[in-house]
C-alpha cells in the first residue's frame, strides 16, 4: 500500500505541482499588483522617481549613489514605458521576483522539500511580502539583498566542491548591497565570521588564489564608484551607515514606531504599512518555529536567524524603512513552525503513508485560509483603513487620463512632490507650473484646488474615492473677454452649472 501510494501521480509530481501553483499564483498577483492595493503611490515612491530621473553618466561626481542599482533599473522602466504606476513599481516586481525566488532556493537548502514549498507559499504570498514587491521604493532591496546572500553563502559553507561562479556571484551580491543603507554592517559581519568562523575558513581556504584575486577585483571594481562618491560627499557616509540626523537617543522610539503597525491587533497606524503586517496565526507560526529551535540554537541557519532579527531590531532604530527586513528571518522561522507540527505529527505515525498525507492536509489547509484571509486584508486594508490609504494618492492616474498632450497642469511649488510632477512634463508632454499662463488656447487643471479667476471657465471635477480630499483635479478652458466683460461666446461670468464630475 505504501509502495502504491508512493507510485501514485499526485504523490510523485508533488512538489513539482506545489511549486506551479506559487508561481501562477505569485505572477498573477504580481501582473494586478499596481491595480489593486495599495492602489496609488506614497511621497516615498514619488521621491524615489525623482531620484532615479537624477541618476546621469556623471552621477559618481554628483554623489547619486545611494540604492543605485534599484534607481537605475527605476530609470529605465520609466525611460521605457513612461511615467505610470506600471512603471514606477515595476523594478520592486523584477526585485520581489528574484527575492522570492531565493528564499524558496534558501528554505530548500535548510528544510525538506514538504515544508519547503509549504513555508515558500506561506512567505512569498504574504501580505508584507505583496506590499513590498507592489511598493516603488527601494525598500524591497533589503528583502532582495538578504536572501540572495543567504542562499549563496548556503552554497558556499562546507562544500568541498563549490563551482568558482558561486563565489564570485557572492562577491557581487555582497558589493551591490553596499549601495543599500545599513548593509555595510551585513557585510561586516560576514568579514567577521569568515575570519573567526572554522567552517567559514575552511571554505575561504578552497578557494585558490588567482580565484582569490579575481573575486577582490571584481569586488573593488564594483565598490569603487561608492567610494568615490563618498570621498567627494562626505554627507553620503552619514546616509549609508546611520542617517543623516542620526540621534541614538531615540533609537528606542524608532524602534517602537517602526514595528507598531507590524503586530498591532487593535487599532490602525498612520503608516504606508497596515495593522497587523503580520496577522495572529502567522505569529503563533514563527512563535512555535522559534521554541522549536531553542534546543538548534548554535546551528548555522538558526546563528542567521538569531543575527538577523538583531539587525533588523537595531538598525530600525536609526532607519525605521529596515524594519521590513525581518520578513526573511520570520520567513525562516514560520517554516520552522510548520516544520515542528509535521513532523510531531510524523512522529506518531511514522510507518503509516496515509497518516501522514491526512496529518500535512490541515496544515496545507491552515496556511490556506491564512493567505486568503491575508489577501482580503490587504486588497481591502488598502482602500477603506483611512489612516492608511490617505497615504497614497492616485493622481498620476487621472492624469494620464483626463489631460491631453499640451495641457498645463498647476501645481502649487510648496507642494512636497513638486518636483515629481514636474517630470510629467518629459513623459506626458503636459506643461506643470505654479502660476497660471498667458496663452488662452490651453486646458488647464489644477492639481488638488481650484481657483476664483475670472479668466477660467471650469469644465470638469475629477473626485477620488479614496481621497480625504477628494476633489483632485479642477479643468478649466480660458475664456476670451472682450470690453463689455463678456465672454466672446456671448455668455457672461458666473458659476458653471453644468461643470462635470468624474472619477
Amino acid at each position: 500500500m505504501k509502495k502504491r501510494t508512493k507510485q501514485s501521480f499526485l504523490y510523485r509530481y508533488r512538489f513539482i505541482i506545489g511549486y506551479t501553483i506559487l508561481t501562477l499564483a505569485f505572477f498573477s498577483l504580481l501582473s494586478i499588483l499596481p491595480s489593486i492595493a495599495p492602489n496609488g503611490l506614497t511621497s516615498g515612491e514619488m521621491e524615489s522617481v525623482v531620484k532615479a530621473s537624477e541618476i546621469t553618466p556623471s552621477f559618481i561626481t554628483d554623489g547619486k549613489v545611494i540604492n543605485l542599482p534599484y534607481l537605475l533599473i527605476q530609470k529605465a522602466s520609466i525611460s521605457l514605458l513612461g511615467l505610470s504606476l506600471y512603471s514606477i513599481k515595476l523594478p520592486s516586481i523584477i526585485f520581489a521576483t528574484l527575492a522570492a525566488l531565493f528564499i524558496i532556493l534558501l528554505l530548500n537548502r535548510w528544510f525538506k522539500s514538504d515544508v519547503a514549498v509549504i513555508g515558500s507559499i506561506f512567505t512569498t504570498l504574504s501580505t508584507a511580502f505583496l506590499f513590498l514587491a507592489g511598493n516603488g521604493t527601494p525598500t524591497i532591496t533589503y528583502i532582495f539583498w538578504l536572501a540572495l546572500i543567504l542562499w549563496l553563502g548556503s552554497k558556499i559553507v562546507g562544500n568541498k566542491n563549490m563551482h568558482p561562479l558561486l563565489v564570485v556571484s557572492f562577491v557581487i551580491a555582497i558589493a551591490l548591497s553596499l549601495y543599500t543603507p545599513h548593509l555595510f554592517y551585513v557585510a561586516l559581519c560576514i568579514a567577521i565570521a569568515g575570519v573567526i568562523h572554522p567552517h567559514l575558513r575552511f571554505s575561504l581556504k578552497q578557494v585558490k588564489t588567482y580565484q582569490l584575486i579575481i573575486n577582490i577585483a571584481i569586488g573593488v571594481l564594483l565598490v569603487a564608484p561608492l567610494i568615490i562618491a563618498c570621498v567627494l560627499h562626505h554627507e553620503i557616509i552619514p546616509e549609508l551607515l546611520f542617517t543623516q540626523n542620526a540621534n541614538l537617543m531615540s533609537m528606542a522610539e524608532n524602534i517602537s514606531t517602526a514595528f507598531a503597525p507590524f503586530f498591532s491587533f487593535s487599532m490602525a497606524y498612520d503608516s504606508i504599512y497596515l495593522a497587523p503586517l503580520f496577522g495572529l496565526a502567522t505569529v503563533a507560526l514563527i512563535l512555535i518555529g522559534a521554541l522549536a529551535s531553542v534546543g538548534k540554537l548554535f546551528t548555522s541557519r538558526n546563528t542567521v536567524v538569531s543575527l538577523l532579527i538583531i539587525f533588523s531590531i537595531i538598525f530600525s532604530g536609526l532607519n525605521p524603512a529596515i524594519a521590513i527586513s525581518i520578513v526573511v528571518p520570520f520567513a525562516i522561522l514560520s517554516s520552522a513552525g510548520i516544520e515542528s507540527i509535521i513532523e510531531k505529527w510524523h512522529s506518531l505515525f511514522p510507518e503509516n503513508p496515509y497518516a501522514h498525507f491526512i496529518g500535512t492536509m490541515p496544515v496545507v489547509v491552515i496556511v490556506a485560509m491564512i493567505l486568503i484571509s491575508g489577501l482580503s486584508h490587504f486588497i481591502n486594508g488598502y482602500r477603506y483603513t483611512p489612516r492608511v490609504a490617505n497615504n497614497f494618492n492616485n493622481d498620476i492616474t487621472y492624469i494620464e487620463r483626463n489631460l491631453e498632450s499640451g495641457s498645463v497642469l498647476i501645481v502649487e511649488e510648496d507642494n512636497e512632490n513638486y518636483s515629481f510632477y514636474k517630470l510629467l512634463e518629459r513623459y506626458n508632454s503636459i506643461t506643470v507650473m505654479s502660476e497660471l499662463p498667458d496663452r488662452n488656447d490651453l486646458t488647464i487643471a489644477y492639481l488638488g484646488r481650484t481657483t476664483d479667476s475670472e479668466d477660467l471657465e471650469l469644465q470638469r471635477v475629477i473626485t477620488s474615492p479614496k481621497s480625504r480630499n477628494s476633489d483632485r483635479l479642477y479643468i478649466y478652458q480660458k475664456v476670451s473677454k472682450d470690453k463689455s466683460g463678456e465672454n466672446t461666446d456671448g455668455s457672461s461670468d458666473g458659476p458653471n452649472e453644468n461643470a462635470e464630475s468624474g472619477t
